[in-house]
């Protein structure tokens, strides 16, 4: 029997293609392409996705449209109600998509509905390849709306960046911790994603803001005032934005205390920081897998991906 195959379609900012592929090999086990282009025997849903912008069944590929439509045709496949959309990457090639668009319609069995479809039929053409399949999901673009939450402040992380964060690190029906949640951006992607999200802060009003932007989005978390030096509770994972007081190159006992604890708390975690923290991390006992650069504007922000250490 063959094996089904999916194809991702990817959004690739400029700047930040080494953050996309690594989200990209996180939920689909494979890296796009320079089309932004993923092609998985796994199958994820897109909406947990900060990049992810759907997600298809392929059915047939070619390299011409006319084997494709014959394909079709011989399959004898039947859908009411359906629309098939043509995407092109790159969008500059000299092709009418209505017309494709027209052209494997016609071969397809039921009627079609361009404005309230039931099934859409992506047909993905780049200049040597042709896919065409069955839509699954599509991403609803929670981050938009998060980063629209009430309560926030001027050093909370970026919805998106918060959601691939969270990605990088965790999967749904894991338990993750974010022991410096602020407004809580981490926690309420982990939600969003199936994930037992638990968030603790020392200060008792991000603890308020972080559960007022929780009860505001529908979403369920476990939200509490503690020290993250003090936790003493294990978790399958940790996700964080460290604060920005902390300062690993001075040393201070309370950076050391922290991430020393944290430690012990999972197998893995991922910490955002705009220092190199590759040393401090190792001389604590993390093993850094992967550093992941986050360019915007003036300001890099990196992701270290950690496991911590042990057999």
């Amino acid at each position: 029997m063959k094996s089904k195959k999916y194809l991702y379609l990817i959004a690739i900012p400029t700047q930040l293609r080494e953050l996309v592929t690594a989200e990209s090999i996180a939920l689909t086990g494979q890296a796009p392409d320079v089309h932004g282009i993923t092609i998985s025997d796994k199958c994820t849903d897109a909406q947990r996705g900060a990049y992810l912008k759907s997600c298809t069944e392929v059915l047939f590929e070619g390299d011409n449209v006319d084997v494709l439509c014959s394909n079709i045709r011989n399959a004898e496949i039947y859908a009411d109600a359906f629309r098939v959309s043509v995407i092109k990457r790159p969008r500059n090639q000299k092709l009418n998509s209505m017309a494709l668009a027209s052209q494997i319609g016609r071969v397809i069995d039921g009627k079609p509905n361009l404005s309230s479809p039931r099934v859409v039929f992506p047909t993905v053409i780049t200049p040597n390849r042709i896919w065409f399949g069955r839509l699954l999901s599509e991403s609803d673009n929670v981050w938009l709306k998060h980063n629209q939450r009430p309560h926030v402040t001027s050093s909370s992380l970026p919805a998106r960046l918060a959601l691939t964060l969270v990605n990088l690190v965790a999967s749904p029906g894991e338990h993750l911790l974010d022991p410096c949640c602020g407004t809580g951006t981490v926690v309420l992607a982990a939600a969003h994603n199936g994930i037992q999200a638990t968030g603790y802060d020392i200060n008792p009003r991000m603890v308020g803001a972080t559960t007022k932007n929780l009860i505001h989005f529908g979403l369920t978390a476990n939200v509490a005032l503690e020290d993250a030096r003090k936790i003493r509770q294990t978790f399958d994972t940790v996700a964080t934005d460290l604060p920005y007081g902390i300062s690993l190159v001075k040393d201070t006992s309370a950076a050391t205390e922290i991430l020393k604890n944290l430690r012990t708390c999972a197998p893995k975690a991922g910490f955002i920081d705009t220092r190199d923290l590759r040393k401090p991390l190792t001389d604590l006992g993390y093993i850094v897998e992967n550093v992941i650069p986050v360019p915007k504007l003036q300001l890099v922000r990196r992701i270290f991906l950690t496991s911590n250490g042990d057999q």
